[in-house]
């Protein structure tokens, strides 16, 4: 797989540690654990995020279904071969191992459409993941947000993994309080950390809030924390989703540089990858072209295709040294 895309496993090497992180132009994947899916259907992505974060994605889109006081990756009617710990233990070891990175982690509560049907559920008979055994296995016992901290315990206990968030030992009610990731907060301040994106509801020291996020839609945060999206998904057309993506990306380059600009390149039809092969070649061109600044977040499905993408959002930032290809 390493050959078939880019290699930028520490590109944020060269970018000083007194940059703004909201002022930064970062590659990210939409759904970004479904590389698999039910004749296509569900699936968003061909690698995995460990490929992922070798190539230079430092954005992750990941959702939750809560299931028996657990957390699975889901999507759809496809409950992933993945678990909340899954996840974190494979961006812990890919820190580890690239301490001057930082990864932005979207996390989302995406309940099953399907919870009706119980046992019967598409999305739990195709779940492979082990599920507790209760006396009553449909029911959570304690909310998204006690869960997530749990699970993070479980996971990393005391290790400072998150910039923004800090987990307690379940049962622990004592207030703690974490930093706020603002237009402040400085590369440095983040290297070797996860930022939390929480799309979840949940406490205000529970990363950063972006629980307002309006189905199908270009919108803008109406109070602080603000923040700009366009997620227009649904079937929109070629030429309007590109003419959307455009249109965002512009109004990060002239907006507010204490905002954060999301722009999700990813839209479906019947299934992710025939946008992907229309807007991902028209993107890279356009970025190819355009000339370094402050382009957001941009988040892709099928990121790989064409292979110079990423580089190209890359290579939006400003700082000399970010146009190759990064040492390891």
């Amino acid at each position: 797989m390493m050959d078939e895309f880019i290699t930028h496993t520490c590109w944020m090497r060269y970018v000083p540690d007194d940059a703004s992180v909201m002022t930064l132009s970062i590659p990210g994947t939409h759904n970004s654990c479904c590389v698999h899916g039910l004749l296509g259907l569900g699936k968003a992505q061909e690698l995995d995020l460990p490929d992922q974060l070798n190539a230079g994605i430092r954005f992750l889109d990941i959702r939750f279904t809560h299931y028996q006081d657990n957390l699975c990756v889901h999507h759809d009617v496809i409950c992933t071969e993945k678990s909340y710990v899954d996840v974190l233990t494979i961006c812990f070891n890919f820190l580890r191992q690239h301490p001057s990175e930082t990864i932005l982690m979207s996390v989302d509560d995406e309940s099953r459409f399907d919870d009706a049907l119980g046992k019967f559920a598409p999305s739990q008979i195709i779940c492979k993941l082990p599920m507790a055994d209760t006396a009553n296995p449909d029911k959570n016992t304690r909310s998204f947000e006690d869960t997530f901290n749990a699970k993070t315990w479980e996971c990393i206990e005391n290790i400072p993994l998150f910039y923004n968030f800090i987990a307690v030992t379940p049962g622990d009610n004592s207030a703690v309080t974490s930093p706020a990731f603002t237009s402040e907060t400085t590369l440095g301040d983040v290297r070797g950390k996860i930022i939390l994106l929480r799309r979840f509801e949940g406490g205000q020291d529970v990363g950063f809030d972006l629980s307002y996020w309006p189905e199908n839609q270009c919108f803008r945060s109406a109070t602080p924390p603000f923040y700009g999206v366009e997620d227009r998904y649904q079937n929109p057309g070629d030429d309007d989703k590109f003419d959307y993506v455009v249109g965002h990306i512009e109004k990060a380059r002239s907006g507010d540089l204490d905002e954060l600009y999301i722009t999700f390149s990813s839209a479906v039809g019947l299934t992710a990858r025939g946008y992907s092969k229309k807007i991902n070649p028209r993107l890279n061109d356009y970025l190819a072209e355009s000339p370094p600044g402050r382009i957001g977040i941009i988040v892709m499905d099928y990121f790989e295709e064409p292979r110079e993408l990423v580089s190209n959002v890359i290579k939006a930032n400003v700082t000399t040294g970010l146009t190759g290809t990064p040492g390891r």
